[in-house]
């Protein structure tokens, strides 16, 4: 059912009516969010809810990204009641993509359905209509343009310009986490030079490209900059009593760990639609390849595609203080920047360790990635028996996954122009290894397997 403004009561009042917007010439963003469930979501969301110049309107969750709907509609209404916040409709939509069976791999979707874990009370209803129909009347009953912050895949952006096709007319800027523009892509079970959320439904990011609403990207151009470090686990620690939502921050990160590979991703398109000097940003042609299949879902630049506000060079420093402000309510949390003990510098053709070895039990190793692809770091042991003509095999099959004579300690993976300082499990029995692919493989620290 189409809500109605009561124009009425607001004048009679002056105040703005919930669901309508509002015409008073302030400095408040109106906000709709549509997000797929996942860490870093619920972290943006967070962020934009903590925000005292943004006003939330509307959430739209999408079934076609991480967590599964409606279950991630229901554990966003459930978090809203547990801090309190506004009373914001949710609503979800379909499953599945436009076109296509590209998902998430059913582990991560299992994941983040559990919001890890957390304790969440009895969620508000959700939204009498679903998420296409919750952004076309959110969008026309506001009396200013507003401003969508898309975080997952744009199934649901789609499908209410497929049900109106112009409804984007009132919306002055859209916000997307999505796409790999100079930087390599990260859907590394299926075409790998693509982005997940574009990847996720080409179909519906080709139908969003193809509309007049301006665009500002998030790709992962920005988002390597920006990689989650202990750094974050240890400010929340440090501020977790400050208010309900870094109590609940802090809960979260307890139930999730923490690993090499996972990025600022939302929170950065988050932050950028707040304040954009948090990034460099130009304009581009861009594409969104939808053949031949395989390839489908890549960003590419072309002289006839759409222009879009592309971000890149995202600030580390700036981006902090941002987001620390809004979830812990300081822009220095007072955890003390790391110094390396040992530095891992990867050029495309070597890989050099420069550092203690035997490796000590704990270190920091700072990660020169120079190259265009992907370099980790992997600690562990080579279980009794092992020898050089088992590695070399390895290598030579180059299959995927840890072999059965090598047991890990330690696993960090950064991307392209990465340089970043990670704490290292060591300790005198343990071996490093500098890991690119499954054929490219060095020890660089630690008990070296014989030669035969």
């Amino acid at each position: 059912m189409r809500r109605t403004c009561a124009l009425l009561l607001a004048i009679l009042l002056g105040l703005p009516v919930p669901g309508c917007g509002d015409s008073s010439d302030d400095d408040t963003m109106r906000v709709i969010v549509d997000h797929d469930g996942a860490f870093d979501d619920i972290k943006a969301l967070l962020y934009l809810l903590e925000r005292p110049d943004v006003e939330i309107l509307a959430i739209t969750v999408s079934g076609t990204g991480i967590a599964h709907c409606p279950v991630a509609a229901e554990n966003t209404a459930a978090l809203l009641e547990r801090l309190d916040a506004p009373d914001i409709p949710v609503a979800c939509g379909r499953s599945s993509p436009l076109q296509g069976t590209n998902q998430a791999p059913d582990i991560w979707r299992d994941v983040a359905d559990t919001l890890g874990s957390v304790t969440l009370p009895e969620p508000r209803a959700l939204a009498e209509v679903d998420a296409p129909a919750l952004l076309i009347d959110t969008i026309e009953d506001a009396a200013a343009p507003v401003t969508i912050v898309a975080l997952g895949p744009l199934t649901n952006v789609a499908e209410a310009i497929q049900s109106q096709p112009d409804v984007l007319d009132n919306v002055a800027m859209m916000y997307l986490m999505g796409g790999a523009v100079d930087d390599g892509g990260n859907v590394f079970y299926g075409n790998a030079a693509a982005e997940f959320n574009i990847w996720a439904d080409p179909t519906a990011a080709d139908m969003v490209f193809a509309t007049q609403v301006p665009i500002t990207l998030i790709p992962l151009d920005a988002t390597n900059h920006l990689p989650v470090t202990p750094y974050l686990y240890e400010a929340v620690a440090a501020h977790s009593e400050v208010s309900p939502t870094a109590s609940f921050v802090a809960e979260y990160l307890d139930a999730t760990p923490l690993f090499g590979g996972m990025y600022h991703w939302d929170e950065l398109a988050a932050v950028v639609a707040t304040d954009e000097s948090v990034a460099t940003i130009e304009e581009r042609n861009l594409a969104i390849t939808l053949e031949p299949p395989g390839a489908e879902g890549t960003t590419i630049e072309d002289p006839a595609g759409r222009p879009v506000r592309v971000a890149s060079e995202a600030s580390r420093a700036d981006f902090d203080a941002l987001f620390y402000e809004a979830l812990l309510g300081t822009s220095d949390p007072g955890i003390p920047t790391w110094n390396p003990d040992a530095v891992v510098t990867w050029d495309g053709t070597d890989c050099v360790y420069e550092g203690p070895d035997p490796l000590p039990a704990n270190l920091y190793v700072r990660l020169d990635n120079e190259s265009d692809g992907f370099l980790g770091l992997v600690t562990g042991a080579y279980n009794a028996g092992t020898t050089r003509a088992d590695f070399e095999a390895a290598l030579a099959a180059a299959e995927p996954g840890e072999p059965d004579w090598w047991l890990s300690s330690t696993q960090i993976v950064v991307p392209a122009g990465a340089r970043d300082v990670w704490p290292l499990r060591g300790g005198e029995g343990l071996t490093a290894l500098c890991y690119i692919d499954p054929s490219r493989v060095w020890e660089i620290a630690g008990p070296r397997l014989p030669e035969d």
